[in-house]
């Protein structure tokens, strides 16, 4: 199953923080779509304030349903 950038972009927090060493959460998105990067790339999203995101996120990676 080929991953959708936008439905992982929906799940990211979207601030553009460049934590990731991508310029935005979008670029982000994309390579954890081709799975040239790792969920936890992305710092912010290991915050008390994504936690239900990333879990939500988690599951889309893994190809269960949102």
């Amino acid at each position: 199953m080929k991953l959708n950038v936008v439905e992982i972009l929906k799940h990211l927090p979207k601030t553009n923080c460049k934590e990731c060493g991508e310029a935005t959460c979008m670029a982000f998105a994309a390579k954890l779509a081709k799975k040239e990067v790792e969920l936890k790339d992305c710092p912010p999203m290991f915050t008390e304030e994504f936690a239900a995101k990333r879990e939500i996120l988690e599951n889309v990676l893994m190809g269960k349903a949102a």
